[in-house]
């Protein structure tokens, strides 16, 4: 038993590497993915490794920290397995940057079977200088679509804030 747990440990470590999943977080099947956490859990009956304290994963030109990471595997039809990623869930201080932008939050979710993120809780957005804000955000990676729910305000409205910055390239021609 021990003997395939610790294959099953190290084998959800590195399945983290094929799927994409938080959004773009595997751009190639070939970039490997370096973790660091303060402990590592893995449940073969439930088929969950859990990341917990201080927890960073980092992937080319990718960044993920949060307090605690929750993977949850799905069984391979083709092979019987459970080595199918099905979910992500990023807990606390969520921080993810892909190239030039940099989202935040309290808990981002990505599930495999729609290829969606969904970021909430005090969600900021910034692109250079360009930030946005709102309380849920949902990016669908393959379509490369997205939306943001507003920041409640006084009364029952709730509203998308933003400062976006004229292109500094098109000011100098």
């Amino acid at each position: 038993m021990q003997i395939r747990t610790t294959v099953w440990v190290m084998g959800a470590a590195a399945l983290l590497a094929a799927p994409v999943a938080w959004a773009q977080f595997a751009p190639t099947k070939d970039s490997p993915i370096a973790y660091a956490a303060d402990t590592f859990e893995a449940d073969e009956g439930n088929h969950t490794a859990v990341f917990t304290g201080s927890v960073e994963f980092l992937q080319d030109t990718s960044r993920l920290r949060a307090d605690k990471v929750t993977v949850t595997y799905g069984q391979n039809q083709a092979t019987g397995k459970w080595d199918v990623l099905s979910t992500a869930e990023a807990l606390g201080n969520v921080y993810y940057v892909v190239d030039d932008q940099v989202m935040t939050g309290s808990r981002a979710v990505y599930t495999k079977s729609t290829d969606t993120l969904v970021l909430t809780g005090n969600v900021v957005l910034k692109q250079g200088q360009n930030v946005m804000e709102g309380s849920r955000l949902v990016y669908n990676v393959g379509a490369k679509k997205s939306s943001m729910d507003g920041v409640p305000t006084t009364g029952s409205k709730s509203r998308v804030r933003g400062v976006f910055y004229p292109d500094q390239q098109k000011k100098s021609q």
